[in-house]
């Protein structure tokens, strides 16, 4: 089962993936690291405030603008 799934997947798209990774090598890139920053928000902790930059943290204020 595991030979069929990898040879339909990788015998018949991986030609092709390599080509359009070899023509477009930035967009390539481009889509990798969007599906990275995607995968990082979706299961990123949630903190409030006690990261690298507590003073980035907008989601406790009273609206008086300190």
């Amino acid at each position: 089962m595991q030979e069929l799934l990898f040879g339909t997947l990788f015998g018949t798209w991986g030609p092709q993936i390599v080509s359009y990774a070899q023509r477009y090598p930035w967009r390539v890139f481009a889509a990798v690291l969007v599906a990275i920053l995607f995968i990082d928000l979706m299961f990123r902790k949630r903190s409030s405030g006690s990261g690298d930059w507590p003073e980035l943290d907008f989601s406790g204020g009273d609206g008086d603008g300190d």
